[in-house]
């Protein structure tokens, strides 16, 4: 099985068209996919204290990391997409002692000698770190109409070309903090958030008021059923078994006449990816052994639905790279000011790393086979 893209070689701008086509033995399956490329956002209106935080944060990584992956890990025998073994990828990147692989046939990259799925469970649940992110009061209206609005406003485009109406209902899976959750119901949709971590679902509950659902997906997915779209802003590179997710997410959409999943995927053919291996020492975010125990190419993303009963339709690609590289810089040199100061040229510099699809993120549509 292999993927391959029909486009056009001509530059294209903030919207394009592609084909995709899944090669298997003799047969080929082709799928026509709509293009989103840049979302133009000034990253360092969203943060403080950037170059205390950077240095702390580094601090805390390194140590946690190393401290986890020094300890005991289950080896992991296949690729979590295909099911190739292991022992077919290659090595490709040390990150804090965590071992990423690459497969020969859709280019997936994982961590293969990860902690158990209770440590990994543990760590979202009670790492005050990582949940500080997305339930900081101060910022969260900022954090909505930076982030949030305009993920709604994609959202609703993409669903509105493929069934010609406004999405009825929405069910975010991993839903953080609820700013998706709240962006949608403001626009008039029935939104609901599934969230595990307790902090985040009270803080929904104190700044948004609402309740988000405790339980873990796959038991729920039954009481859903029936709602247009499942999201999932930043969850399946999480989680050991994305195809079960997925399976869950086919439940809930393929009772509705116009389903629709949505995943945001870490990518890992990025310039994040490509400073990031350059300095292994001073990760925080991407290619986070405790955060992404796997990254997704192209092929490995589209296989993933493609197995799990949905085609791609359509395809955003937006990232953090330049912010990511200017910050890796400044950790090798000491000197942020480039990082500090250029936040403007940042965004603009950004949309043409999305243009070029050398960002490292993925946005990807996908509606059952049978819509």
């Amino acid at each position: 099985m292999k993927w391959f893209k029909e486009s056009p070689l001509s530059a294209t701008r903030d919207k394009s068209k592609e084909v995709w086509v899944r090669k298997n033995s003799e047969e080929m399956e082709a799928f026509p996919v709509d293009l989103y490329l840049g979302k133009k956002t000034d990253l360092l209106k969203l943060k403080k204290n950037i170059v205390e935080n950077i240095k702390n944060k580094v601090e805390y990584y390194n140590k946690s990391r190393k401290e986890l992956y020094s300890g005991e890990n289950e080896a992991v025998e296949s690729c979590p997409i295909t099911g190739i073994a292991t022992d077919q990828a290659e090595e490709i990147a040390d990150i804090y002692g965590a071992k990423y692989v690459q497969t020969p046939d859709t280019g997936h990259v994982y961590v293969k000698n990860r902690p158990s799925k209770k440590t990994i469970n543990d760590f979202y649940l009670n790492n005050v770190t990582y949940a500080a992110t997305y339930t900081d009061k101060s910022s969260a209206e900022s954090r909505l109409n930076s982030i949030a609005v305009p993920w709604v406003n994609w959202t609703i485009e993409v669903f509105e070309k493929q069934y010609g109406r406004k999405p009825k209902s929405i069910l975010d899976v991993g839903s953080g903090a609820g700013h998706f959750v709240e962006a949608c119901r403001r626009q008039g949709i029935q939104a609901e958030g599934i969230e595990l971590s307790e902090s985040s679902r009270d803080f929904a509950k104190e700044i948004w008021g609402f309740e988000m659902d405790s339980r873990d997906f796959i038991e729920a997915a039954a009481d859903y059923e029936g709602f247009d779209i499942v999201t999932f802003w930043g969850l399946l590179e999480h989680t050991p078994n994305p195809g079960r997710i997925l399976d869950a997410a086919y439940q809930v959409v393929s009772k509705s006449d116009a389903g629709m999943v949505i995943s945001k995927l870490p990518r890992w053919d990025s310039l994040s990816s490509a400073i990031q291996r350059l300095n292994p020492e001073t990760i925080i975010r991407h290619i986070d052994p405790m955060g992404h125990i796997m990254l997704f190419t192209d092929a490995s993303a589209a296989e993933l639905y493609y197995l799990h009963k949905f085609k791609p339709i359509a395809a955003w690609y937006y990232g953090m790279d330049v912010y990511e590289t200017l910050m890796q810089i400044g950790n090798s040199t000491g000197d942020y000011g480039a990082l500090v100061n250029t936040g403007g040229l940042q965004v603009e510099l950004q949309q043409f790393i999305d243009e070029a699809r050398f960002s490292d993120g993925l946005t990807l549509v996908g509606v059952p086979f049978d819509n």
